[in-house]
């Protein structure tokens, strides 16, 4: 798992512009806001540096397709390597994984949520009652959030449509099993740390517990010498030798497994 921050990284942004592919490109350019479009561009320019370190190629060379509903994938002899982005304003989380489908979000708590009319409407009774429950409507909108990024998460990592996963149970991570168009399906599911105002959420599908080693991307633009980036390979991959490139990372410690209920 990677956290990547999106603040701070503008001397990067000229060379990491150069990672992007056209469609890449194309939409950056579209996009009004002028932080929101530095921000894009700081995601895919960091996603295809970490990517192409664990693939042993260059950023730019880092090819991926979109299933139906957005989820991205490699194709041929790549694609056991499962990947999932999620960006939130100034924070981005990038979760890689060799031996299962991974899902991963991040949102802002929205301040102007209305959290218990919404849970009513669309989440499961007893989710419903723990956002009505909170004593404070700050309280119940962070309940509300974290509810909706569990589901996103399990989402994603189907490639399926959130529409689809409102009905999930996610009360309680751990094991959350699939219902209505997503039944049968059974996803691993933890909470992320994140920063102040934020809350995120990590899914895994299958019925296996895995370990997660966290990472903080740090930006660094290229000077006259690159710098070596070496990003931590997965277990099965411990022999590949990452190609060097222009950024560097540095590591956190791995956090535990967390348990417990929605913030109550």
């Amino acid at each position: 798992m990677w956290r990547i921050g999106l603040d701070g990284g503008a001397e990067a942004l000229g060379p990491v512009s150069s990672l992007l592919g056209p469609r890449e490109r194309e939409r950056a350019a579209r996009t009004r806001d002028l932080p929101s479009a530095e921000r894009y561009v700081l995601t895919h320019g960091a996603v295809r540096t970490i990517l192409g370190g664990y693939l042993g190629i260059a950023g730019c060379a880092v090819h991926w397709s979109a299933g139906t509903h957005g989820k991205p994938a490699f194709e041929g002899p790549l694609s056991h390597w499962q990947w999932s982005l999620s960006r939130s304003a100034e924070h981005a989380l990038l979760a890689v994984c060799l031996s299962a489908r991974v899902g991963v979000d991040i949102e802002r708590v929205d301040e102007q949520t209305p959290a218990v009319a919404l849970a009513a409407r669309f989440l499961p009774l007893e989710e419903a009652a723990c956002v009505a429950a909170q004593k404070t409507p700050h309280a119940a909108r962070v309940v509300y959030h974290r509810l909706l990024s569990r589901k996103e998460a399990c989402v994603k990592a189907s490639g399926g449509r959130l529409l689809d996963g409102l009905r999930l149970n996610v009360l309680t991570p751990g094991t959350v099993h699939g219902t209505g168009a997503m039944a049968g399906e059974r996803w691993q599911l933890r909470d992320l740390s994140a920063p102040p105002g934020f809350v995120a959420a990590l899914a895994v599908l299958g019925d296996e517990a895995r370990g997660l080693r966290l990472f903080d991307w740090g930006w660094r633009a290229p000077g006259p010498e690159p710098g070596n980036f070496r990003p931590p390979a997965p277990s099965s991959a411990a022999g590949q030798a990452p190609r060097s490139l222009p950024f560097e990372f540095q590591r956190s410690l791995a956090e535990p497994w967390p348990r417990g209920e929605c913030s109550r």
